[in-house]
């Protein structure tokens, strides 16, 4: 699904394609996910890096990107590493190599510290602190508001947009989506939906939207933000999260 000439939603998968920069954006990894929760006590399948790299082929294939951006959260502990993500975060940057990203940029969000250390092998990857101003676009991850004024697009992590399903039994399903909208100064935005396997997101349609990240209270109108949903192949336009709040 094309944004503009220069961004598009790659069909049924959560990653944006930036023609100027040749590059892939995604947001919220949280590689190291399953060893993190089997410290706590909840085991589950290891899944996500598999998941993570079929997805990064596919996208990389259909566009034939050589560059990818990561908007924040690409581990998962908040104040130390896990060594699974260290592992993982090592097995993701050799996948990359091999896969043959010529550039990694890494924007570091709420759970990324002491990402520097893990980022010299076997890729080099640029490192910037909560945003970094490339071309047009600001990418920024979510948690604080945006210092920089530049940028004629900005991209955002951080929220895990989704909407949830009903089916007539009552069951609810979600849909990870991509939100679109303008700010109040007439730049545009898109958030960006987590890649995380085990992360279903929040939906949108159900839950108060404004108190997800700043920006959204300080900003722009959220309601007028549309959902952009990741469909089997596709991408489907679900509307304005006003509209699909009178769903309820």
């Amino acid at each position: 699904m094309k944004i503009n000439k220069d961004l598009e939603i790659v069909d049924g998968l959560p990653f944006l394609y930036i023609k100027s920069l040749n590059a892939l954006v995604c947001s919220d990894l949280h590689l190291g996910y399953e060893g993190v929760m089997a410290d706590r006590g909840t085991f589950l399948p290891k899944v996500n890096l598999s998941h993570i790299k079929e997805a990064v082929r596919n996208a990389a294939e259909m566009t034939g990107a050589r560059k990818i951006i990561v908007d924040g959260d690409i581990k998962n502990e908040f104040s130390t590493v896990h060594v699974e993500e260290f592992n993982e975060f090592y097995d993701f940057m050799k996948f990359l190599k091999e896969l043959g990203m010529e550039e990694v940029i890494l924007i570091k969000g709420n759970h990324d510290n002491f990402i520097d250390r893990l980022s010299k092998e076997p890729i080099r990857a640029m490192i910037y602190s909560q945003e970094a101003l490339i071309g047009d676009y600001l990418f920024f991850h979510g948690e604080e508001l945006p210092q920089s004024k530049g940028g004629k697009m900005l991209i955002m992590g951080h929220v895990h947009p989704a909407i949830s399903l009903f089916n007539k039994m009552g069951t609810k399903e979600k849909l990870k989506c991509f939100l679109k909208g303008r700010l109040n100064d007439g730049r545009g935005i898109m958030v960006v939906p987590a890649m995380n396997y085990f992360a279903e997101g929040v939906g949108v349609n159900m839950e108060d939207v404004g108190e997800m990240a700043p920006i959204f209270k300080k900003m722009l109108n959220v309601n007028s933000m549309r959902a952009l949903c990741i469909g089997e192949g596709e991408i489907l336009d679900f509307g304005t999260i006003k509209q699909l709040s009178l769903l309820r």
